[in-house]
């Protein structure tokens, strides 16, 4: 299996700083723009299957990355990003006097704590655990390809979230979960893993380019 990930373009949360979970924000014209140019880097690829969470902002580039694919992509609220209750669409300055003690919480032990009235780490982690395992099993009991031009049997695309995306990749590649602050999913990017018997290996990060499998593989 080859998965294309791809982090949802600009939201105005974005621009504001604010935490920005189950919020259903629209794309800014630059996030739009963001995803029109993933959509052009990714053109030339086949994909047998998509998948995006059910926000907006992550529908609607998934729809703008597959305009002229014959595939259309389904949705996964596990996909979704972290709900950050009372939080959502507030800025951490504003939390750390108006919600101090549950602030000072969260910094102190981000895997245990909770935002105030929304989903804890722990939660959230089994959440994606519940999306990696499938991947990796699937990959496990396939047939071992006869070289890798097969992987391009099997290109599927996802499109999620930041804080998503990066666990999910720290996970893939059997890290621990603070690992997930090693990466950061930039907008109007997309990146790249090979998934194969339960082996996972990082061919793209962040990448701005025309995917041209013939010269990477």
């Amino acid at each position: 299996m080859r998965l294309f990930l791809v982090r949802h373009g600009q939201t105005s949360a974005n621009l504001q700083g604010v935490f920005c979970g189950l919020t259903d924000v629209a794309l800014t014209p630059q996030g739009v723009t963001q995803a029109s140019e993933v959509a052009g880097w990714l053109a030339g690829v086949t994909f047998s299957d998509a998948v995006s969470s059910q926000l907006l902002r992550a529908r609607h580039t998934a729809d703008i990355v597959l305009a002229g694919h014959p595939c259309n992509a389904r949705t996964d609220s596990q996909l979704n990003e972290m709900n950050f209750g009372e939080w959502e669409m507030r800025h951490h300055h504003d939390l750390q006097k108006e919600d101090s003690d549950a602030w000072a919480a969260w910094v102190a032990d981000w895997q245990q704590a909770s935002p105030t009235g929304g989903e804890s780490f722990p939660q959230f982690s089994a959440r994606i655990e519940r999306v990696i395992q499938p991947l990796l099993s699937v990959s496990a009991c396939s047939q071992q390809p006869q070289d890798n031009r097969q992987l391009q049997d099997n290109h599927q695309l996802l499109v999620a979230h930041q804080g998503v995306l990066s666990l999910m990749l720290a996970r893939l590649l059997a890290m621990p979960a603070a690992a997930m602050w090693h990466f950061h999913f930039e907008q109007g990017a997309y990146s790249v893993l090979d998934i194969h018997d339960g082996f996972v290996a990082l061919r793209a990060f962040n990448s701005r380019a025309v995917w041209q499998p013939a010269t990477r593989d």
